[in-house]
């Protein structure tokens, strides 16, 4: 797959013209139901360990599974000072997410002690709760479009409960957060995070001075080297635990839908034995990996053969590791009785998702639920299903429909 390469990309002095390849990391496919399998298709398609995209002012790419695991991983070689690409230093520190070791510890510390499993334990109640809620609001109508009516407002409630942040705010936030994700344009990814900082900032300040025992409050009176966390810092830090926190569950929760609306067989062997949505959800997690994360080549090295330079940037799809076949065998299928061993879906290495069992709790309350109430549903026939890539891949619109 050669890319046709213009006039406006700076291609790498030294790259073989034999790996550069016209491949999207954030736009394998506009089709939802072909997203994911097109990030297989196109490992199957190279033999090549490492190629060279154009796309997105031009990257690596590593294309087998266990490569793109290690790299997460090597911050000695590859650093996480960047969330997305093309790179952009107007983007801002965002806590322990873009600081590498030793420097990343200090913040988090204060995620993992907010993340405990007693903390998570506490919030299941309230992820129940309000999932019941959702579903019961349109239950009788015997239609929602899922992701405006379920998918984009649970997992944000779930993060201004954890937060103590009002509830109001949930549309333009969660409208910024998508901004930080899927939007193309890196200046309006900036743009987005600015906005994000302009509203916790007042928030921060007054948990500095009449802290509580929720994050930002956390956030807010880290120390950092033995000092009080500045306020920058702090701000930073909050943003992270906000984009951490909701995209991946919102994004999964779509392409899980649509598959178990179309695979009644599958949805039926969860309807009948409630007791095996839990382990079920460590296969849906392998199956629906929907995040790209990036790195930045730290010094000049020679990977897999491949001369890189200080300053490149690494594309890390999460499907390359967890659809590879040589990890887990026919990975297309959804097999509820796989032996899930380890998956990128929330990282790997010092900067794997602190609320990942919150995440996984999300995911399997909401089965729990939902299934009980909706045990036969479908989506609505002749609707487009689209699907907008990004840092995180999301399903734009998923009408569902069921007997009532």
């Amino acid at each position: 797959m050669s890319a046709s390469v213009n006039s406006s990309v700076n291609l790498p002095h030294g790259v073989p013209k034999d790996l550069i390849v016209d491949f999207d990391v954030y736009a394998p496919s506009d089709d939802a139901t072909n997203f994911l399998e097109a990030c297989v298709e196109f490992q199957e398609s190279t033999a090549h360990r490492v190629v060279w995209s154009p796309h997105h002012g031009g990257h690596w790419i590593p294309t087998r599974g266990q490569d793109v695991f290690d790299i997460h991983a090597d911050h000695e070689r590859f650093s996480s000072k960047y969330y997305f690409i093309p790179a952009t230093d107007d983007q801002g520190q965002l806590g322990a997410f873009t600081l590498d070791p030793p420097n990343h510890q200090p913040f988090r510390t204060f995620l993992n002690k907010g993340m405990t499993p007693k903390v998570v334990a506490e919030k299941k109640t309230f992820v129940r709760q309000f999932s019941i809620e959702l579903i019961e609001a349109f239950l009788d109508r015997g239609n929602c479009e899922f992701i405006r009516e379920f998918a984009d407002i649970l997992p944000l409630t779930v993060f201004l409960d954890l937060v103590e942040l009002p509830f109001d705010s949930r549309k333009k936030l969660g409208a910024w957060v998508e901004q930080t994700t899927r939007e193309p344009d890196p200046d309006k990814k900036v743009e987005a995070m600015q906005n994000i900082a302009a509203y916790l900032k007042p928030f921060l300040y007054a948990r500095r001075q009449n802290p509580g025992a929720d994050m930002l409050s956390a956030a807010s009176q880290a120390e950092v080297n033995s000092c009080p966390i500045s306020h920058d810092e702090a701000v930073g830090a909050a943003i992270h635990m906000m984009m951490a926190g909701l995209d991946t569950v919102s994004s999964m929760l779509g392409f899980v839908m649509i598959f178990l609306a179309q695979n009644p067989d599958h949805r039926r062997a969860l309807v009948d034995d409630p007791a095996l949505i839990s382990r079920a959800v460590n296969e849906i997690s392998r199956r629906f990996p929907t995040v790209t994360m990036v790195r930045q080549v730290r010094m000049e090295l020679d990977y897999l053969g491949v001369t890189m330079k200080e300053g490149d940037m690494i594309a890390l799809p999460g499907a390359f590791y967890n659809l590879d076949p040589a990890i887990y065998e026919d990975p297309l299928s959804l097999d509820f009785s796989r032996r899930v061993k380890q998956v990128l879906t929330f990282g790997n290495g010092v900067h794997r998702c602190p609320g990942a069992a919150l995440g996984h709790a999300e995911l399997v309350i909401v089965l729990e639920e939902w299934l009980k109430r909706i045990p036969d549903f479908a989506v609505a026939p002749n609707k487009k299903l689209p699907v907008c890539g990004g840092t995180v891949a999301k399903i734009l619109e998923l009408p569902l429909t069921w007997e009532t």
